[in-house]
């Protein structure tokens, strides 16, 4: 307690002693005693006071402040940006799209390959004209690859299943990618999913088939591929648009999967832009710097860079159809959904 230098009480809490006794110090020393001390207490519980509603105020600022932060932080969580990047985070894109290259060159690629030379046609040109090589990498490229005509002719009815199937696992793994973003289980009727795998296959080689078509056919304007991005553009739009709703059984609608052909087709039409102009040069400086395997390398790249376009385009038209609308359900909340 503040006091003088001697010891004694400051003299506003000795009057203050004082008035409350109403007697002078000298006349009753037992009573001015207990008053004093009486006095301090009321005063040391004021200080006590004071001092608990300074740690109040305090303790609301700090509230405040973390309540503004975590408002804060909801606000950028729930941005479509953010959004978008948590919802490709969930699917495990990358990852994702490493495996699908891979596949595709140790399956995808043999079964078109095959089936190009049985149609009269050279899968190596298609793969050229469609990443826009100049003359010298479309040679690095005739060098890694053949033609096929050998393989189709010693190709037996067991090495034509062993292709067929391993096609038909590009055809299940999109089918995972899609039910992962549209939350849907597994389906239970696998005649139809094989049926539906099939169908899907067959739409595939004609869907590249008009491709190939569109590149050999439309001349560029000005020495752009104008026409021909075009012209890839409405095929893809088309593609992507069927590819989720067969893979999915049908148990999406149209309506909600046009955006996802739409936002694909953009993403693969830019990869198709993107290969035009850079991957003859990367192509030609890896297969200097390493040989065949640079090569591949590059063609891995692509098919990784297809996968992500896959991967953004069904993300961004699941959130497009989300607009408005409450979140989405907890997949494990979801019914089952019964096979049609």
């Amino acid at each position: 307690m503040a006091g003088s230098e001697d010891g004694q009480p400051d003299s506003q809490l000795q009057e203050l002693i004082d008035g409350q006794a109403g007697v002078s110090p000298a006349s009753n020393p037992a009573r001015t005693g207990t008053t004093k001390r009486q006095a301090l207490h009321d005063h040391e519980q004021r200080l006590l006071d004071q001092v608990h509603d300074q740690e109040r105020r305090l303790l609301d600022q700090e509230r405040r402040l973390v309540d503004k932060g975590s408002h804060a932080v909801d606000r950028m969580r729930a941005t479509t940006a953010a959004t978008f990047w948590s919802r490709l985070n969930a699917i495990d894109f990358m990852n994702s799209s490493l495996q699908f290259a891979a596949l595709a060159v140790l399956v995808l690629f043999p079964f078109l390959v095959v089936v190009s030379a049985e149609s009269g046609g050279d899968a190596r040109n298609a793969l050229i004209l469609r990443l826009g090589l100049d003359k010298q990498a479309a040679q690095d490229v005739d060098q890694l690859m053949s033609s096929g005509r050998h393989a189709v002719t010693t190709l037996g009815i067991i090495g034509a299943a062993v292709v067929l199937l391993g096609a038909l696992g590009i055809a299940s793994t999109l089918q995972v990618w899609y039910q992962r973003v549209y939350d849907q289980p597994p389906a239970h009727n696998l005649v139809r999913q094989l049926a539906d795998r099939f169908l899907w296959l067959g739409g595939m080689v004609l869907y590249l088939a008009l491709q190939d078509f569109a590149f050999t056919n439309l001349k560029p304007v000005g020495g752009a591929r104008v026409p021909t991005d075009v012209a890839t553009f409405v095929l893809a739009v088309a593609f992507y648009w069927w590819t989720p709703h067969v893979l999915l059984l049908g148990r999406v609608g149209w309506r909600r999967l046009f955006p996802v052909g739409v936002a694909t087709a953009v993403c693969v039409t830019g990869l198709g832009v993107f290969s035009n102009l850079l991957f003859s040069s990367q192509i030609v400086s890896s297969a200097t710097d390493y040989g065949p395997i640079g090569v591949v390398m590059i063609l891995l790249s692509y098919l990784i860079g297809l996968g992500v376009c896959i991967h953004l385009g069904a993300v961004a038209g699941r959130i497009w159809n989300e607009r408005g609308s409450e979140p989405p359900a907890d997949p494990e909340e979801l019914p089952e959904v019964v096979d049609r």
